[in-house]
């Protein structure tokens, strides 16, 4: 795995499947990660060798963003399972806190237009699960056309 060698700062909030690998990962390669969750016990799942750090409380609460250093921060992920939190999240790190990027997971698809005309980059599972099935299926079609003659 590639490590980077220059400083570069994430903030990640939800500590859930997606923010606690992405976290471990983005760490692992050598960003300066701060995760961010309201549960103490979602910490728990975090690998020993996880080096970056964590801070108790709701993302949406500007004292919590403010512990975890936000307004330092290069690029704001956020991956809570509620799209108004992360749409809230996102949009008072990029305004109040001024971070440069911002990548939010969006979990019903409708919400997507909101998002991008803030300026917010999008992940929405559902549309890369859609999108990775279209591609199987019509890899499969391919193939099975491919040995008609």
């Amino acid at each position: 795995m590639t490590r980077i060698n220059y400083q570069f700062y994430v903030v990640v909030v939800g500590c859930g499947k997606i923010g606690l690998e992405l976290a471990t990962r983005l760490s692992s390669i050598g960003f300066n990660v701060t995760l961010i969750d309201k549960n103490p016990e979602s910490f728990e799942k975090l690998p020993e060798d996880y080096g970056g750090f964590t801070v108790i409380g709701d993302a949406t609460e500007r004292e919590i963003l403010e512990r975890a250093k936000a307004g330092k921060a290069d690029l704001l992920i956020v991956t809570t399972e509620d799209d108004a939190t992360n749409y809230f999240v996102s949009v008072v790190g990029a305004k109040i806190f001024g971070i440069p990027n911002i990548i939010s997971l969006v979990n019903n698809r409708e919400n997507i237009p909101l998002f991008e005309r803030t300026g917010i980059k999008v992940i929405s599972p559902v549309s890369l699960a859609i999108e990775s099935f279209e591609h199987s299926i019509l890899e499969g079609v391919e193939q099975v056309a491919g040995g008609i003659k």
